[in-house]
């Protein structure tokens, strides 16, 4: 099952934090952070490309070393303020090379990159957020694990997740 499709499950289960009402306002941050930055949407959707790229390593790396419980802990920290989860993800080398990274994939300017990246990480974090469990409900975060999880072919990145959810919406 795909990372779209997880969303989609986790918004028709009750016991998930996903809503169409989240998702729509991650949806639309989207559109608000491009345009304020005269990105269209094809641009954003590319940024997260890669911006999901990094995370999905340093998610996976984190999982790796101290336990998905970790992970899951890190996502719902960041779905609140990426710029807290920022050095958490990422090194300053490793934001470095991420801005040059989109900066290379989009044509968007590096210094205006890092000045969204603390805006782009809690939209990351929040798809990523959305198969939480509510609280009090035993179970892990499904999206989360599709995420982790992807082979890598690259029909599972967070610039197709944001351009599906777009057209669902």
């Amino acid at each position: 099952m795909g990372l779209f499709d997880q969303v989609l499950s986790a918004v028709q289960d009750p016991n998930r934090q996903a809503s169409m009402g989240q998702l729509g306002q991650i949806l639309s941050t989207a559109q608000q952070l491009g345009q304020a930055n005269n990105a269209d949407s094809k641009t954003m959707q590319q940024a997260a490309s890669v911006l999901g790229g990094f995370v999905r390593s340093s998610l996976k790396e984190k999982r790796a070393s101290e336990g998905p419980q970790a992970a899951e802990a890190l996502v719902q920290r960041g779905s609140t303020d990426g710029a807290a989860v920022l050095p958490q993800l990422f090194s300053a080398g490793q934001q470095q090379q991420m801005v040059q990274a989109v900066s290379q994939k989009t044509g968007l300017d590096a210094n205006q990159i890092q000045a969204m990246l603390p805006l782009l990480i809690p939209l990351v974090m929040r798809l990523l957020n959305q198969g939480s469990t509510k609280s009090g409900v035993q179970g892990s975060n499904n999206v989360l694990n599709s995420f982790l999880d992807a082979d890598g072919d690259g029909d599972v990145d967070m610039g197709d997740m944001l351009g599906m959810a777009g057209k669902f919406m």
